[in-house]
């Protein structure tokens, strides 16, 4: 009898990843294509029947790779890209790249008003919220106000494969249709799209089972119990093991991703206050948690100095951090300015070097971190445990400013952590794994 095995999708922003894993989570194959968006000037968007045809495909190659009987199949991904369905479930419109520009907000401030927005979506009124996305397809797309659910990315796969239609609360919340603190459909909200009132499908839990693969998917896959594993930040911390009461988790990638997770409801006002600031409240992927996630452009940044100072592979990053733990802080007045979308450096004198530059880069972006926590720590208290992964603190510098800002903190080595996580959620639905919380 061939072994039973797990798939884990990350339906990431550049590539979509698979990963098979044995029944201890052990990664035996892989597989990865690229995210097929068409792009065009500053815009992405995607065909969303090809972006089903093409996790599906991937999450067949590693299936195929690792051998064996796929028990159970878990999708991650990003929250904000989503399908508008018609009542059989054909798409309406493309789907649009969380990071795209494109989006309407005057009628959510408007219609249903800035405080309002915030305190009960958990997040900033912008062009990122699906919301947003979904009133400028609604514009341009006018067969999309018939629609009748809104699916994210992953629900759409998973629906695609045979799933329910459901909406994974971490996953909804995130969209600007959910009412976070009452874990409910905002009915104002889905009414300014033209969504009914069953807009949102069946709310469920990440690691819920929520349908078996059909017959008319790829022959490896068939049968193997579907799940939706949450919000890809989410499903990484809870495979490193920092979704839980106390936890504090900083994901070190190209955004500095910090995830706090915590079970007492918070005011309105601190929810307002907290997207204000572009710290977002969810639901969580463990039942009856909430998790905050505010991200930065830490990882961004500290890529755009080494190119500045032409050092690109992991060994001259790794020396360029160990000799600006050498360096005096206090011998140059040089300053450091950065957001998304650039970095400005001020005030350079003749201490500048690579190395100064580089740690007065670290430590500004430290500054803005401790910030971050600071404002989330004032509602939800002091974090138990501290929990952080990425490439970036293997960096000499960046540990040690870390370990300024934390005191003491505990790194995790996981490689695919979200695609990993994914098919721990998997395990899940299977009964082969129970829920830590």
């Amino acid at each position: 009898m061939s072994q039973q095995i797990l798939i884990g999708v990350d339906v990431g922003t550049s590539r979509i990843k698979a990963v098979a894993t044995d029944l201890d989570l052990k990664v035996i194959a892989e597989y990865a294509e690229p995210t097929p968006w068409r792009h065009e000037k500053n815009t992405s968007d995607i065909d969303m029947l090809l972006l089903a045809k093409t996790v599906i495909a991937v999450a067949a190659k590693a299936a195929e790779s690792a051998g064996g009987k796929v028990a159970a199949i878990g999708f991650t991904g990003f929250s904000e890209t989503g399908v508008l369905i018609d009542g059989d479930g054909n798409p309406l419109a493309p789907g649009m790249a969380w990071h795209d520009p494109r989006g309407i907000t005057e009628p959510i401030i408007n219609e249903l008003g800035d405080f309002e927005f915030r305190a009960r979506t958990g997040t900033l009124v912008n062009e990122i919220a699906s919301i947003s996305k979904t009133l400028w397809l609604n514009k341009e797309y006018p067969e999309s106000r018939k629609a009748k659910h809104f699916l994210s990315a992953p629900e759409w796969v998973a629906y695609c494969l045979g799933s329910e239609l459901v909406n994974e609360l971490s996953l909804v919340s995130r969209t600007g249709f959910f009412d976070v603190e009452a874990r409910a459909p905002w009915r104002e909200a889905m009414a300014l799209v033209g969504g009914g009132e069953d807009f949102l499908a069946r709310l469920v839990v990440a690691g819920e089972p929520i349908g078996f693969v059909n017959n008319e998917a790829p022959e490896v896959l068939r049968g193997a119990v579907i799940t939706i594993a949450g919000h890809d930040h989410f499903t990484a911390a809870y495979y490193c093991g920092a979704i839980n009461e106390g936890s504090l988790f900083d994901s070190m990638g190209t955004a500095e991703a910090l995830l706090r997770t915590f079970k007492k409801p918070l005011s309105r006002e601190a929810i307002a206050e907290l997207a204000a600031a572009n710290v977002g409240l969810s639901c969580s992927v463990i039942a009856d948690h909430f998790t905050l996630l505010g991200a930065l452009p830490t990882g961004l940044t500290l890529e755009r100095v080494c190119s500045l100072v032409g050092v690109s592979t992991r060994d001259e990053k790794i020396a360029l951090g160990e000799a600006a733990l050498k360096i005096d802080p206090s011998a140059s007045a040089m300053r450091v300015v950065n957001d998304y979308h650039g970095l400005s450096v001020t005030n350079l004198d003749d201490a500048v070097s690579p190395a100064a530059l580089f740690r007065a880069t670290t430590e500004h972006l430290i500054d803005d971190s401790a910030q971050m926590v600071a404002l989330i720590e004032k509602f939800t208290g002091k974090a138990g445990d501290v929990v952080i992964a990425g490439g970036w603190i293997k960096n000499p510098m960046i540990a040690s400013a870390k370990n300024k800002q934390f005191g003491s903190y505990k790194v995790s080595d996981a490689t695919e952590a979200g695609a990993t996580g994914a098919a721990q959620f998997a395990g899940i639905a299977a009964g082969i794994f129970k829920l830590n919380n």
